[in-house]
């Protein structure tokens, strides 16, 4: 009943599911436990730094830190190797405790090393510990849930931080001494949190457990020339590495810009302090609203690839303004404080929720190292780089606003820090593909379609032409005979045919038709020097057949068979129809073919199907059409039409947009459609999907999917497909709502069949993405849900999320993500509602 509460509490302001409240608190408190100090660390920190050594020596700072950072974080490496991570982080922990209580003392001595003591140390303190958060929560979340909760967790932070400034902007000018004890008492209440976090990973057994992932960290030593090695293999990595050393060494040279101006413009160390206080609190509270209310919702809305781009892009209109300042001859106070209200504000919420999302889809162990070249050693570089670029700056440039030509310098840097941002916005660019890229790579295609592999495996044709020709032995010589040339003229004949076929072959005589297949034995024996070859006996053959005197004896021959009705006549009439096949189309005699389709006896209509097949005339496809209607040979039909190919696309087209029609028929030329696989054939399917009903579509749908997997260069109309996925959506969740409503309880049969369709309307979804989307990555992702994981799961919809377009994924993700049934049924309701459906399946055309 408490987590029931508690889970209604969240939900109003998080999408958090049920088993996920517990840790989304724990996971909050930690970060707000470990933000809150730091910020009362960091505007004492600033304040010291400004009040004892001036601005003029920042990049001394920044440079120092960048330096020493190396050293601990080397250090740092070799105990993550050494131990546990749940040991580390409470370490960790206890260890910086134990340095704001030495600092406190500290602070009262006036020595003038301790602030730069003190700044490095602050340093330090966020980075690891801000590490070591993130690392834990990639180990518990997989992408979706950490995309759903990063919101909510992330926020900690930004209260933690509003707290920690306005207790440093109160208590500086009033009791400054009580600051950093305040900060030691809050990292305790940290350590209590942080060892819950632990409790609950130990007790779920469906998460990746905890002493493995250590287990596995601890196998390799990591050292930088390792993890340096790990990123630089990596396109993906090297992207990441590059955007967080161009967004650090903006970051430093908007710090150096904000300090300079304000110190210049506030004097005293309590003062100072004050400031910075209220100053962090206010940019925190506007991060706190922004990661509470919008993260999420951006990069929902904007995927990945669109919120990369909000942040760079607001710092460039800010150092616009500062640059434009600094020219009027202004000193830019209120554009500095905006800037660097938007830096940490967007740093700490949508910048930092979005770059820990790109690092989920890389594995643990490429995570672990790259995190510690990224986070650490790049961190530092690039903080070294900007202190370099102020140092060298200043030092061409006089520097302090209030100077002579101070303006300068921040000018000068303002164009600096555009150019940089303009490379930012690019590597945003480049990463935002990589990562949907990589998210694909995570999906393996769990089975190859059965139907694919059987038409791509299994020659049909071949396979009843040679049953066929066994077949024949036994009633026709002259049947035979033209079953093997057929095989011959098709270069089917293979040696493990003729070994097949030869099966007393010496019984076999040869007859004759007219006498152009006499001959004393078939020649399936071995083979001597005299024997005919293939090629010429081919060629033989189409010469005598295009003889008029041949022409002649056989229409003699061919009348008397067709008048004679005879049961016994009945083989003459099926080899007068095979032999037809043999001819030119022009031949006087093909016109024979109409009687012999058209013969009341299965065994003949065969034969002249495939005759027709053959000879491939517009005015045999009438009746080849009839035929489909026959059960005996609608097999026979079926591939008869499919060999007439894209001259009777529009035939076929036709027949499927006819609704005076048989459905049967209708699915047949759609099918039809499919096997010709052109441009147009897809055309004239896709303009039939709006309008076609239940009964129809199905096969429409697997049309289309068949002709994109023939010829992915095929194209669909895009708004028509999406017409269409919306159609097939509303099926799904009216049967969903229909079998779970409970208003009036199915019977077993009908709720099979409500399952059943169910399962066809997914794949169908899935199907008419292919045709506008990768189809590869569609299958993966269909295929992967299917399979049902948690991670499978996960990342099929981070794919689908990353891909498909806002309008597509408002209406397929009710159906594809990971619900509860209740709630699945709800989002359904509310679909149907706003897409106007209410009809069943029974319902509709």
């Amino acid at each position: 009943m408490a987590k029931n509460r508690l889970r209604a509490a969240l939900s109003r302001v998080a999408d958090i599911k049920p088993g996920e409240e517990v840790i989304a608190v724990f996971l909050f408190l930690y970060f707000f436990f470990i933000t809150s100090p730091y910020y009362i660390i960091k505007s004492l920190r600033n304040a010291s730094y400004l009040s004892g050594l001036g601005d003029e020596n920042l990049p001394l700072a920044y440079f120092l830190t960048a330096i020493l950072m190396g050293f601990i974080v080397n250090f740092h490496s070799r105990l993550q190797v050494r131990l546990p991570r749940s040991r580390l982080i409470i370490f960790s922990l206890v260890f910086f405790f134990s340095n704001i209580v030495v600092f406190w003392w500290l602070s009262g001595q006036g020595w003038k090393w301790v602030p730069v003591v003190f700044w490095v140390w602050a340093n330090i303190f966020a980075i690891v510990l801000v590490t070591q958060f993130w690392f834990l929560v990639n180990d518990v979340f997989n992408p979706r849930e950490a995309k759903r909760m990063i919101g909510f967790i992330g926020s900690g932070a930004q209260l933690g931080a509003i707290l920690g400034g306005v207790l440093a902007g109160v208590l500086a000018r009033k009791a400054a001494w009580l600051l950093l004890p305040l900060a030691a008492g809050m990292l305790g209440l940290g350590i209590l949190v942080v060892s819950g976090v632990f409790r609950w990973q130990r007790q779920q057994t469906d998460k990746i457990d905890s002493e493995a992932r250590d287990k596995a960290a601890k196998s390799t030593k990591v050292g930088f020339r390792d993890a340096f090695d790990t990123t630089r293999q990596s396109p993906y990595l090297m992207l990441l590495a590059g955007i967080m050393m161009v967004t650090l060494v903006v970051s430093t040279l908007i710090d150096w810009q904000f300090n300079s101006i304000v110190s210049f413009k506030v004097e005293g160390k309590n003062n100072l302090t004050s400031f910075f206080g209220y100053f962090n609190a206010g940019a925190m509270f506007f991060a706190f609203l922004f990661q509470l209310l919008l993260t999420s919702p951006i990069i929902k809305a904007f995927r990945i690839r669109g919120a990369l781009l909000l942040y760079p892009l607001i710092l460039f209109l800010g150092t616009g303004g500062i640059g434009l300042a600094a020219l009027a001859g202004l000193i830019p106070l209120v554009p500095a404080i905006l800037i660097k209200a938007s830096d940490k504000s967007l740093a700490y919420s949508l910048n930092q929720s979005v770059r820990e999302l790109l690092y989920i889809p890389i594995s643990p162990e490429q995570k672990y190292k790259t995190k510690i070249f990224i986070d650490m050693f790049l961190n530092r570089f690039a903080k070294g780089l900007g202190a370099v670029i102020l140092a060298v700056l200043l030092w061409l440039v006089p520097r302090a606003p209030g100077a002579q030509g101070g303006q300068g310098a921040i000018r000068y840097i303002s164009l600096i820090v555009l150019a940089i941002i303009a490379v930012w916005v690019f590597l945003n660019f480049r990463i935002g593909r990589e990562y949907a890229n990589l998210v694909k790579s995570k999906l393996e295609k769990q089975y190859e379609r059965g139907d694919l592999l059987v038409a791509q495996r299994l020659d049909v044709d071949y396979t009843k032409l040679v049953f066929d020709t066994v077949e024949s032995k036994n009633r026709s010589s002259v049947l035979y005979a033209m079953n093997l040339f057929d095989l011959i003229r098709q270069d089917k004949l293979t040696p493990e045919v003729r070994k097949l076929i030869s099966y007393r072959a010496d019984e076999i005589r040869a007859a004759s038709l007219g006498g152009m297949f006499e001959q004393t034995e078939t020649g399936l024996g071995p083979k001597t020097e005299d024997e005919l070859s293939e090629d010429v006996l081919k060629k033989d053959v189409q010469e005598i057949m295009s003889l008029d005197v041949y022409q002649d004896v056989m229409k003699d021959y061919l009348e008397k068979t067709l008048a004679d009705k005879s049961a016994g006549a009945e083989v003459a009439r099926m080899e007068a129809a095979k032999a037809i096949g043999f001819m030119d189309s022009r031949a006087p005699l093909v016109g024979k073919l109409e009687d012999l389709l058209e013969d009341g006896s299965p065994d003949v209509n065969r034969y002249a199907i495939q005759s027709a097949a053959a000879l491939k005339r517009r005015v045999d496809v009438p009746v080849l059409v009839q035929k489909l209607k026959s059960p005996a040979l609608r097999e026979d039909a079926l591939d008869a039409l499919r060999k007439f190919g894209p001259r009777i696309a529009g035939t076929m087209a036709d027949y499927l947009a006819d609704r005076g029609e048989d459905n049967e028929l209708r699915k047949t030329a759609a099918a039809i459609l499919a096997s010709i696989g052109t441009q147009e054939a897809a055309d004239y399917l896709s303009w039939e999907l709006t309008g076609a009903g239940v009964a129809l579509l199905d096969e429409i749908i697997d049309a289309l999917d068949r002709i994109r997997t023939a010829d992915p260069r095929i194209r669909f109309p895009g708004e028509t497909i999406r017409l269409t996925i919306s159609k097939v959506t509303s099926l799904y969740c009216r049967d969903l709502v229909d079998l779970h409503s409970g208003a009036e309880p199915l019977g077993e049969d009908a709720s099979r069949r409500r399952e059943k369709q169910l399962s066809d309307s997914l794949w169908n979804i899935f199907k008419l993405l292919g045709l506008i989307y990768p189809q590869e990555d569609m299958i993966k992702a269909y295929q992967n849900l299917k399979v049902g994981t948690k991670d499978s799961m996960a990342y099929s919809l981070e794919l689908l999320d990353n891909i498909l377009e806002r309008d597509i994924r408002e209406v397929v993700f009710p159906v594809v993500e990971d619900l509860p049934l209740e709630e699945k049924v709800k989002k359904c309701r509310s679909l149907l509602a706003s897409l106007g459906e209410g009809k069943d399946r029974n319902g509709r055309d």
